[in-house]
This record gives structure tokens, sequence and C-alpha cells, in this order.
């Protein structure tokens, strides 16, 4: 296994604006000290326009510090990343699970836009989509050299989370056949509206077009394969109230399904599965307009 790589010596350190044009980030991460300490940083890219509302809408970046090895106070692991790269033109932002303990892992998040110039996370963006804790967190902004870490997110709690479940993120606007209140199949229905209306939901290149009740369980979804304007649809079945309660529905694979949130959760997962296979999702072919209206 190749060594981390020493942060690169210079006012600059970490060069950010490279890798934000793409360069090659090092996998073994880079190596520093601090405080005498022995740190390991590793760095993550990612495109964030469908994880909240920015300005300018696209183009916009986000780089994840992974900051560990060694146990360290949330404030000094702010530092350790503040030194090692040039991050110092506006807020970052670092997760944790408590802020009054130390810890030997952190993450550590700066955003930029299309520019390359730093910019601030939006208040609806999705933290937990890029969160490496299996538990309960919070996430806290750094706006200055040793100021205050201000709160500006609390996890939700949730076995079966997913990003839609606290609203956080950019969503499509769905043509939507909701079922009688009297089918049961409500909760279920919204919590499937809810997580497949997201953006980059199954994947960046997916559209939702239309989420439509047509009887019994039976559900019909309707999307855009955007890059090449082809719209596609497919039917799915969804549980109701009493199958949940008892025990009596099971997606391709999965367990039992107990709660609207662990359903929607695998259908979700189910897609995704799915889109590597087949570029319709196993759907089929529908014309839409020129707008990307789905067909009625």
């Amino acid at each position: 296994m190749r060594e981390p790589e020493p942060v690169p010596l210079g006012a600059d350190g970490i060069d950010i604006q490279a890798i934000l044009r793409g360069s090659r980030i090092p996998q073994p991460g880079y190596r520093t000290e601090f405080g005498g300490n022995p740190v390991r940083i590793t760095v993550n890219r990612r495109c964030v326009d469908d994880d909240g509302t920015f300005i300018p809408d696209t183009g916009n970046r986000m780089l994840s510090f992974a900051v560990t090895d060694s146990v360290l106070q949330p404030s000094t692991a702010i530092d350790v990343v503040r030194h090692a790269a040039p991050v110092n033109l506006g807020p970052v932002y670092i997760y944790v699970p408590d802020l009054e303990k130390t810890w030997s892992r952190y993450l550590v998040a700066a955003f930029f836009s299309g520019s390359g110039s730093m910019t601030e996370a939006p208040p609806d963006f999705g933290w937990r989509k890029y969160s490496n804790m299996f538990r309960d967190f919070s996430v806290h902004r750094a706006d200055n050299i040793l100021g205050p870490l201000t709160p500006v997110y609390h996890s939700l709690n949730h076995d079966f989370y997913q990003p839609y479940m606290d609203r956080r993120g950019r969503y499509w606007a769905l043509r939507v056949t909701a079922p009688p209140e009297s089918s049961g199949l409500g909760e279920a229905f919204a919590a499937a509206l809810g997580a497949l209306s997201r953006r980059s939901a199954i994947r960046s290149d997916i559209r939702a077009l239309a989420l439509e009740w047509l009887h019994g369980g039976i559900v019909r979804f309707t999307f855009q394969r955007i890059l090449k304007q082809r719209c596609f649809r497919l039917e799915f079945e969804i549980p109701s109230v009493n199958q949940m309660a008892f025990g009596r529905f099971l997606l391709p694979g999965s367990p039992i399904i107990r709660e609207p949130a662990q359903f929607a959760a695998g259908l979700v997962y189910r897609f995704y599965e799915a889109s590597a296979a087949s570029y319709s999702l196993f759907g089929t072919e529908v014309v839409c307009d020129e707008k990307g209206n789905p067909p009625r």
C-alpha cells in the first residue's frame, strides 16, 4: 500500500485549484504534523449542484477533508485543514458526533463555485448524503481562524434515512396521481414520491417526471434520461399499511418491509442497481413533449 504524500511545502499547501480542475488526488492522502502529532488528510471532490440551492446553480463543488490518525479537538481538526490547504477565504464546515469531545476522525468540508472561489453551503444543503458517520451527528460552521463554531445542522436519527426526509437538496416537480385515502397506500406512496422526486436520487442523469397510482397497489413512474432527452416509464408495487404491519411485503432482494421509509430506501436502491444494467431501468420508452412533459 502506498504511503500518504507529504503536504506540499509553501504558503498554499495542497493545490486546491488543481483538484477543482480535475487533477489527480492522491488516494492514500497527505501526511502532515500538527502540534507534534502525525495527521493524515484525505481529500474527496464532489459535484453538489443537486444537493442544495446554490447561486449560481451549476459547477459547484464540495471538497471534503478526512482528518485522521490523531485524537484532536474539533477546532484543532479545522486548524489542520486550514494550515494544509488554502481554504481561509470562506467558511469551512465540520461533521462531529459531539462537539464537546475529542475524536480520531473528522470530516471537514469547503465549498467552491464554478469559478473556483470559496462559497458557503446553502441552508437546504443535504449534509447527510456525504456523511462518513453511521450515528447521530451535527455540522458546525467556522468562519474565521480561531473563531467560534456555529451549528448549522443536526442529523435525523433514523434507521432508514433518505436525503428527502428532512427536505434538503433540490427536487423535481412531478405530475402526481395519488391513491385514494381508503386504499391504505398513502404512506408508502408519499415516501416513494419524496424519495424519487429528489434530484440525483437514482442517478444525476435521471429526471423524475410523474408518479401515478393506477389500480390496487400498482404505481407508474415516468422519468427522463436528461442527456439524451429520452423518456421511459415502468410500474411497481407499493405496500399498504396492513402489509407493512404484518410483514407481508418484500422488495426483490430486500428484507421484510416494516415502514414506509424502509420501502422508499429499498426502492431507490433497486432502481439504482437497475440503472447499471438497463438504460431504461427495465422500463418502456415513451414520447415526451418538447418541454420534457410525459404523455398522459
